[in-house]
């Protein structure tokens, strides 16, 4: 008599048994890392687009202003009038990269827009350590300047990072940006 082979119906469960398990202890391994994806993103594309306001208004021999929208892809784009909206988003609403022509501190007609930032996905990002003009804009003299005199600190998180997953981006009053992690909720002295 031949001898039968394959599996039998006891050992194909345990085999998926197994497999359900160990896909239970990655997926958490996984959602931490689709979150620090998601929150480097945000953090680098501020970043950047700080760095490039601060260098346009050089090139440009003028005003450059980074304002936090809450309708950044209007054809029209408007600047927030605080820092914070209902839902608490702050900055991850978006944001608008203008020349400033009129020195108006306002996007009108006459102000071509540099660039243009959607919301965020599932970064919360939030204003703090500033003066009143400070809180929903950045603005840079043509020498690359931040035209406040006052330090500044984005705080990037979200109900959904836990402290380690969180950064900070620090903004000087020269206009220099950079970022500090790993739970840190300060830019140190002087926020150098």
């Amino acid at each position: 008599m031949k001898r039968q082979r394959g599996i039998t119906l006891v050992e194909l469960l345990m085999t998926l048994a197994i497999a359900a398990i160990l896909l239970s202890l990655a997926a958490p391994s996984f959602r931490r890392m689709i979150l620090a994806n998601s929150m480097s993103t945000g953090v680098n594309t501020f970043t950047s687009d700080m760095r490039y306001a601060r260098s346009e208004a050089v090139r440009l021999g003028g005003r450059v202003i980074l304002c936090r929208s809450d309708d950044p892809e209007n054809a029209t784009p408007t600047c927030a009038a605080n820092a914070s909206t209902s839902g608490g988003k702050g900055w991850a609403t978006g944001w608008v990269i203008f020349h400033d022509r009129d020195a108006s501190n306002t996007w009108t007609a006459g102000d071509p827009v540099l660039r243009v930032q959607a919301p965020l996905s599932g970064v919360d990002a939030v204003l703090e350590n500033a003066d009143a003009n400070n809180s929903t804009m950045f603005r840079f003299a043509a020498t690359g300047r931040l035209m406040e005199s006052a330090n500044a600190r984005l705080n990037f998180g979200g109900s959904n990072y836990d402290d380690k997953l969180k950064r900070v981006i620090c903004v000087s009053a020269g206009g220099r940006s950079r970022i500090a992690g790993d739970g840190t909720t300060s830019c140190g002295t002087n926020n150098e």
